[in-house]
Formats: C-alpha cells, sequence, structure tokens
C-alpha cells in the first residue's frame, strides 16, 4: 500500500506519514456518500446552511491552527495562510446566505401550458484538488455544491494530507451527517478508477492541463459532468499611460505571491517600451530587498516552493531557457543549501521555442517582454495555448476594456491582478479548462436544470 507523505518545504524533513486508503475502504466511503445523498438531497436550506456556517466556524475558530498547517505543508508565508484560511470560511459563508437564492425556481413563457425549471443535485461528486491553494481551494468546490444538496468526495494533492483531513475535523465539528464529505487518501493513478465508479456523477479537478485531459477522458467515456481549471500563462499588458503603483502592486501580488504558484499568476509581463527600462530596474530594486526565508517568520515575503520536483522542474526550465538566449537578470538559482527555495528570478529576450515562452512556469519566475504597438501586445498575449486570465494597466479605462475584449482568456482585470473573490466568477478557455467556480455560476456547475411542464386545462 502506497505512503502519502508530509514533507515541510523549509526543513526537507517528513513531518508525517498516512498509509493509503485501500479499495475497501474506498468503496465504504463512496457508499457512506451515497447514502448521505439519498437524505441530504431533502434537507432544507435551513439546514444546509447550519452545516455551512459551522464549517466556516470552526476555521476561523482555528485560524492559526490551520494557517501553521498550510504553511508547514506546502510553504506559503504564515501571513498569506491566514488570508488563504479566512477566505476559504468567507466562501462557505457566502454560499450558505445565497444558495437558495441562486436555485430559486424560475418561470419560462410558452404559450403551450405553464412551465418551470428548478434546480436538483445530481449525487454525489469527486474533488481533485491541488496543493498551491490547499484550503480555499477545497472551500470553492465543497461549498456550493454541499448548499445545492451534493455530497463529496475530496481527493487533496499527495503532499497536503493534513489540510485535506482538516477538512473532516471541521465538518464533524458542524455536526454534518455521514458521508457528506470525507477526504480520501490515494495517489493520483488512482483517481481513475474512483471517476468509472457508478456511484460517482460528477468530478472537478484543479490541476495540469495534461491531468485535465486524462479526467476528462474518462468522465466523458463514463457520461458524467467534469469541471476543469488547469493551468495558466496570464498575460499582464502595461501601457505607457500605466500608473507605476498600481503596476508594482500587480507584480508583487500577481507574480511573486504565494512563490509565484498561482494558476492565474501573471506569468508573461508585456510592458511598453516607453517605461520597460524604468519598469525593469523597479521589479529587480524590489526583488534585491526582498527578504525570503522562513515562512513562519512574520516578516518574510516569500517561502520556499513547494517540493523538491518542483525546485528542480523549475531550475530545469530556467537554465533550458538560456541555452535558446533567454537573459536572466536577476536569480536563476537555487537560493540556500537547505529548503526549496528558488531565487526570485527575472528573464527578459524571450523568444518562441524556450521554456519561457512556451510553457506555464510555476514559480517565482517574472519573463518580461517589451512591445511599441499594441496590437502587437495583444497578440503576443493571445500566444500562448492557455487562456486563464489576464491583466491590463492603464489610466485610459475605455481603452482597457477594449483591449480586453480583444484578450482570449476566461477573465480579464483592469488595473489589478487576477484574483479570486467568493461573488465572482473564476475559470478559463482554450487549455484553461472549462467550467466556472464561485459566484452564482460555480453552484450551477452540478445541478439538473429540470424543466416541469403543465398542460393548462
Amino acid at each position: 500500500m502506497a505512503t502519502i507523505q508530509s514533507i515541510n518545504p523549509y526543513t526537507e524533513e517528513i513531518e508525517i506519514s498516512f498509509e493509503s486508503h485501500s479499495p475497501a475502504a474506498i468503496q465504504q466511503f463512496l457508499e457512506d456518500a451515497e447514502q448521505c445523498f439519498q437524505q441530504w438531497r431533502w434537507t432544507s436550506m435551513a439546514e444546509r446552511k447550519k452545516v455551512a456556517l459551522g464549517v466556516a466556524n470552526a476555521m476561523r475558530q482555528n485560524l492559526d491552527q490551520y494557517a501553521e498547517l498550510i504553511t508547514r505543508e506546502m510553504g506559503k508565508p504564515l501571513k498569506e495562510s491566514i488570508i488563504e484560511v479566512r477566505y476559504s470560511a468567507n466562501i462557505f459563508e457566502y454560499y450558505a446566505q445565497h444558495a437558495e437564492q441562486f436555485l430559486q425556481a424560475y418561470d419560462v413563457a410558452t404559450e403551450k401550458g405553464t412551465a418551470y425549471v428548478v434546480s436538483e443535485p445530481i449525487g454525489v461528486l469527486l474533488g481533485v484538488m491541488p496543493w498551491n491553494f490547499p484550503f480555499s481551494q477545497i472551500a470553492r468546490f465543497v461549498a456550493p455544491n454541499i448548499m445545492a444538496g451534493n455530497t463529496i468526495i475530496m481527493k487533496t494533492a499527495s503532499n497536503i494530507p493534513r489540510c485535506g483531513k482538516a477538512f473532516d475535523e471541521m465538518f464533524a465539528a458542524a455536526n454534518a451527517p455521514k458521508g457528506l464529505y470525507q477526504n480520501i487518501l490515494i495517489a493520483g493513478k488512482e483517481v481513475g478508477q474512483i471517476i468509472e465508479n457508478p456511484i460517482i456523477k460528477g468530478v472537478s479537478l484543479t490541476g495540469s492541463d495534461a491531468a485535465g485531459a486524462s479526467v476528462a477522458e474518462i468522465a466523458g467515456k463514463h457520461i458524467k459532468k467534469s469541471v476543469l481549471e488547469l493551468g495558466g500563462s496570464d498575460p499582464m499588458l502595461v501601457l505607457e499611460d500605466a500608473d507605476m503603483e498600481k503596476v508594482m502592486s500587480g507584480t508583487i501580488n500577481g507574480r511573486l505571491r504565494n512563490a509565484g504558484q498561482a494558476c492565474t499568476s501573471s506569468k508573461r509581463i508585456i510592458v511598453h517600451e516607453s517605461i520597460y527600462d524604468n519598469y525593469k530596474k523597479r521589479l529587480i530594486d524590489y526583488i534585491e530587498s526582498m527578504k525570503v526565508g522562513n515562512p513562519m517568520e512574520e516578516d518574510t515575503q516569500m517561502g520556499p516552493v513547494s517540493s523538491k520536483a518542483a525546485l528542480e522542474t523549475l531550475i530545469d526550465q530556467i537554465e533550458q531557457s538560456k541555452n535558446k538566449g533567454v537573459e536572466v537578470c536577476i536569480g536563476g538559482k537555487k537560493l540556500y543549501d537547505k529548503g526549496y527555495f528558488l531565487a526570485p528570478t527575472v528573464l527578459e529576450n524571450i523568444k518562441p521555442g524556450s521554456p519561457a515562452y512556451d510553457e506555464e512556469i510555476f514559480g517565482p519566475v517574472v519573463c518580461l517582454f517589451k512591445f511599441s504597438e499594441i496590437e502587437d501586445a495583444i497578440k503576443l498575449a493571445n500566444d500562448t495555448s492557455y487562456g486563464l486570465g489576464a491583466s491590463i494597466y492603464t489610466e485610459d479605462l475605455e481603452k482597457a476594456q477594449a483591449i480586453a475584449r480583444k484578450i482570449e482568456s476566461g477573465m480579464v482585470y483592469i488595473n489589478k491582478q487576477v484574483s479570486s473573490s467568493e461573488e465572482l466568477p473564476f475559470g478559463g478557455t482554450k487549455k484553461s479548462g472549462y467550467g466556472r467556480e464561485l459566484s452564482k455560476a460555480g453552484i450551477e456547475e452540478f445541478v439538473n436544470k429540470k424543466l416541469i411542464f403543465m398542460l393548462d386545462k
């Protein structure tokens, strides 16, 4: 039986190991979820709301404990982990307050009789969630779907087992019925067998495009609904009239937060030639002053990346890019002898054919591009197989909105880095996946929109 390990990225030490669940245990989880669904689907919104608010309350009551757990498992600075736990509680609270309104039946105009549409849950859902936002990624999938009347089987990334198990604790504290939420410990290669199980009615994955393609293939073969939130190579367009303070804030929060390990991170920063040199200098000055180190210390601005494998992949991408003529302005190497630290890195002179241009770089690596004509910037922004988010910096808001319509992405933010908020729909296009999370859109993905028609007398 496989072992699931929690390795601290700062110390490189194994903090705890778990045995993965056996096939028999997994089947029991699935049966418990199905049994729970047959009751939960008919519960009132008031009952569901009580559980969701109970989970939010458990998060807030144990804020420091859970934030430290995130930091110890995947390495982000503690202050960022605290923000994430609070945000996750807000997501549960948001759906507790708004689900009934979102799922309200509505009439359909017809001359043939009386018709209306109701929203009904579809059953047991599988969530396959990543390590980079261990709490909020679970929350954004679980909260809307339990409020919709579905039940959840959760498979988190193997390097954050305790974060997934923490949700078991929260649901127990909220007096949730047995089977409503269950976290399973298995290797990624075993996910396909669970999707194939007839008890599972839908699956949502956040991860790589390769993982998404595999999940979509299996789900499609068995005619099951899937939602995929995959990679991104988000462009950040900086026009000549941009407010440099907003630009720097967008760069820091949009590329260096979470050590650059976000699907919506600004991975390609496209700057007008008239301000390029000034921007690059300010960026390098900031990086040189950053405190990169122990993520548990309050003044640390960036911690390690999540794992040894992640660090090795980043260094390999940088080295391959250098071999293709890409210039390293700063960083590009392992920072310390201990811990999975990559020095914050700035690359320029990037051309197609290099990993810096063609691939998603999932770490604290800023890729700089220069443009003179806006149409060239738009073309560069769209020259990627991904289409998750984009950001535009300019004081001409009318022009920004016109540019936004030409960007091939699921989201465009103006004068702010791409982010997520419980009330705003989140998702992409192209190889960044399909479906939406958060907002009203997030609760509508796994419900049956049932038409009820009555012939008038």
